[in-house]
């Protein structure tokens, strides 16, 4: 049996800053305390090398050493022991996170976890601590070591991890309370909006502004906004529509005022400075006269000054509208023959070599006659 004493140093106690230490460890490297608070909880376990009450309990500990990993934890153990002794510990215990050998007893001695032994030299007292990511103690057992999982549930209390299923709704309840989410509506809340929405559907009003006002039924908030159409309205306003498409009449130009298309009436006046749309009777005829036109030598624009429709008499009495058009649109100037373009050119030569000028003819047709006696002599 081992006789100790112990030294003078007090151990840690919770709240107490935790020493820095930067040790080798046994798994290869070194290992400094601030790299691994930063990530999270860290459970420091002193071990005694060769000790198997040590060994059975690092064991254990290897066994939720995963959970504590998942809980956002990791698990260092240091002794004080050669390279050797530390890595046979390290091997007897199955632990696989860092195990770190103190040989220069510093850490130890820091941690007031350092006790003597007469016959079998230094050695550290088999504590455990829980640093905190602010690097303070935050659990301390010095007498008695815990159990691991106990040493999980603390660490999950720390870090919130890993949550259960049933424990994320009393976490989200918790922070809507402290209003840094929304209030979750109850059931009846939903129910109520609802049928508020609904009911201002029936009445024609925007769902978006019932939201907002709900203690002005029948007006829109404000009073500014457009009142919505009922489905009847929509669908007179097709019709309206569909009807003045049927007639011929621009969809822009039917005014809501206006009286209803679709009632038996005759057919109303297009406005001045706006052409009548066509019908295909129209086009057919107006292609027709255009095509009699070519095959006579006449001028597709003047088709028609004094002279008679080429789709007839009868024709003329169905559209007597747009032949009135046609007859008082402004009158081209006659199709010159290929004779008459024959004697223009010679008047125009003959004219260039007396010494005239070329355009004197050509601008007055009246003239004609008393330039060719010119030209002759």
């Amino acid at each position: 049996m081992f006789t100790r004493r112990k030294r003078d140093v007090a151990a840690l106690e919770v709240g107490a800053e935790a020493p820095e230490f930067n040790l080798p460890s046994a798994q290869g490297g070194r290992l400094r305390l601030g790299m691994r608070t930063v990530r999270g909880p860290v459970v420091v376990a002193f071990y005694r090398p060769g000790n198997e009450e040590d060994a059975e309990y690092f064991k254990a500990l290897a066994e939720k050493e995963q959970e504590i990993n998942l809980a956002s934890g990791s698990v260092v153990g240091v002794g004080v022991a050669e390279p050797d002794a530390a890595r046979e510990f390290a091997r007897a215990s199955g632990l696989k996170s860092y195990l770190l050998y103190d040989y220069a007893k510093l850490t130890s001695a820091e941690w007031g976890v350092l006790e003597r032994d007469r016959r079998h030299g230094d050695s550290s007292r088999p504590a455990v601590f829980i640093v905190g990511p602010d690097g303070k103690v935050a659990h301390a057992w010095t007498a008695e070591r815990p159990a691991p999982g106990e040493l999980l549930e603390k660490i999950s209390a720390i870090t919130g991890l890993p949550k259960k299923p049933e424990e994320e709704k009393p976490a989200e309840a918790g922070e809507e309370a402290d209003g840094e989410k929304p209030k979750k509506m109850s059931a009846e809340e939903r129910e109520r909006i609802k049928a508020e929405r609904r009911a201002a559907r029936e009445a024609g009003k925007t769902v978006k502004t019932e939201e907002t006002s709900p203690a002005a039924p029948g007006t829109a908030a404000g009073g500014d906004g457009p009142k919505k159409m009922s489905k009847e309205e929509r669908e007179r306003i097709k019709a309206e529509r569909r009807a003045a498409r049927e007639s011929g009449k621009s969809l822009k130009t039917d005014a809501p005022g206006a009286p209803d298309a679709g009632a038996p009436e005759a057919p109303p006046e297009v406005p001045a400075g706006e052409p009548k749309k066509m019908s295909a009777e129209e086009r057919e005829r107006i292609k027709a006269e255009r095509r009699a036109a070519r095959e006579a030598g006449k001028s597709l624009k003047t088709n028609a000054p004094g002279a008679p429709d080429a789709t007839g008499p009868a024709d003329a009495g169905k559209d007597g509208g747009a032949t009135q058009r046609a007859e008082e649109a402004p009158a081209a100037p006659p199709k010159m023959s290929k004779e008459e373009r024959e004697r223009i050119k010679a008047e125009r030569r003959a004219a260039r070599e007396a010494g005239q000028s070329p355009k004197k003819p050509a601008g007055d047709p009246s003239s004609d006659e008393a330039t060719v006696p010119e030209a002759e002599q």
